[in-house]
């Protein structure tokens, strides 16, 4: 019998940064050096990074990260650890990184992947994220292309009922409610 853990998105803290580094040895050519996250964290005020930690163990599963600038929301970095992959929690990560975009005031949200990275260019597709261009060698690891993608109006109505439904699968402490469902007024 297998027990599923129970989830809980929290703030990073410096003290997350050797965990953080930890998964990003196992799942990427070229990890963020120690003191990018650090930095990230003390000093860069559009920043913004959470963990995803077994609320049981206390160990962390996976994390990820954003910068709001003026309407957009960039996700800079998200990954799970290897031995936790394809169990969904990515998706949980991602929707909280999603939902703190709503929460900031974010009308869009782009990101970058790897063209190779056919699992998570399939996840992105499933929030109704859109490839819309591509950035050639943007990967100084390898040279690798990187797929751009934008979401469509976080307050369009179909952005909205598909995050809501990604939402209504997901157990995670700390997610917020789902967006309103009126369009803010500013």
């Amino acid at each position: 019998m297998k027990v599923a853990p129970h989830l809980l998105i929290e703030r990073m803290r410096s003290g997350d940064i050797p965990a953080v580094q930890a998964i990003e040895r196992e799942i990427f050519l070229s990890p963020w050096p120690r003191n990018a996250y650090a930095s990230e964290l003390s000093q860069n005020r559009q920043a913004h990074y959470f963990v995803l930690r077994d609320s049981g163990r206390g160990d962390i599963i996976g994390y990820g990260g954003l910068w709001k600038v003026s309407d957009e929301a960039h996700i800079t970095t998200i990954g799970v650890r290897a031995e936790s992959q394809h169990q969904g929690f990515g998706t949980g990560m991602f929707a909280a990184l999603v939902q703190r975009s709503y929460e900031l005031g974010a009308r869009w949200i782009t990101l970058e992947v790897r063209v190779t990275n056919g699992h998570a260019i399939d996840l992105y597709e499933r929030f109704g994220f859109k490839a819309i261009g591509r950035r050639r060698g943007y990967y100084t690891d390898n040279g690798e292309d990187a797929v751009v993608m934008w979401s469509d109006s976080l307050h369009a109505p179909s952005f909205k009922r598909r995050f809501v439904d990604i939402l209504q699968g997901i157990d995670i402490v700390g997610m917020g409610p789902p967006p309103p469902s009126e369009y803010p007024r500013r």
